[in-house]
């Protein structure tokens, strides 16, 4: 009988926390509106575009063609030999000399990815920059570095599939993401704490607060400005 009622009395306070929330819907809507102006001032005046440029390479091992999945399987493995030799240091310092650039290897190590499509013995190099050019200068310049250290170990000179080209396209951040996550974000955080305010909120507001913390009914009710209309006086005689 205990469970019952409470479960009775909680779902009552969730009903009342639900009409509380829609009697606050503006407030949730201004969040809402403040979370997408400050992530678009984040997205668009704070944080700097990035820009993409990449390069593949096919890497030939010592054969010319793939003819077995045994063969296969050895030139996949040649990539990820090949993948250790792009990103070594000798390789990074020789790029980082070449255009000049103000960074250590390490930086440079962390900003290239370098991915293996499944089944093939493609190398896809690829790095992000605030340049677009300067982004497609390195790509390049590391390809060229890392395919003449190659040919000093395989007899079999890798082949150049596509260059770098410098993409005016940003790539991040995303404009719509940004804009989105903010939105929701304003919108949750007024919410939780319009919710919290109303959990903690201990005051007697009403009838029904009445009958929780006295236990007894409420009979009658006198309005603050002294006077009573004909419904009222009809629903205490009810409630009498």
């Amino acid at each position: 009988m205990e469970t019952e009622n409470f479960n009775e009395e909680m779902e009552i306070d969730l009903i009342d926390l639900l009409s509380y929330l829609k009697r606050k819907a503006w407030m949730i809507l201004l969040g809402l509106l403040i979370g997408v102006l400050l992530s678009g001032i984040y997205t668009l005046k704070i944080v700097n575009p990035m820009y993409a440029a990449s390069s593949m390479i096919y890497m030939r091992g010592a054969g010319n063609t793939i003819t077995s999945i045994q063969d296969l399987q050895i030139g996949a493995e040649l990539t990820n030999d090949y993948e250790v030799i792009f990103t070594s240091r000798p390789i990074l310092e020789e790029v980082i000399e070449k255009l000049n650039l103000d960074m250590t290897y390490q930086e440079l190590q962390t900003r290239i990815e370098l991915s293996n499509p499944t089944d093939t013995r493609i190398l896809k190099v690829e790095l992000k920059d605030e340049d677009p050019e300067r982004a497609s200068e390195i790509v390049n310049t590391l390809v060229q570095v890392g395919m003449d250290s190659v040919k000093e170990i395989d007899a079999k000179e890798p082949y150049l599939i596509e260059e770098a080209v410098a993409n005016n396209q940003p790539v991040s951040p995303s404009k719509t993401k940004n804009l989105a996550m903010g939105a929701l974000a304003g919108a949750f955080l007024v919410g939780a704490v319009l919710a919290l305010r109303y959990i903690v909120n201990d005051q007697i507001c009403g009838e029904d607060d009445v009958v929780k913390a006295l236990g007894v009914p409420v009979f009658c009710s006198i309005p603050e400005n002294g006077s009573m209309s004909k419904k009222d006086h009809r629903k205490n005689r009810r409630k009498g």
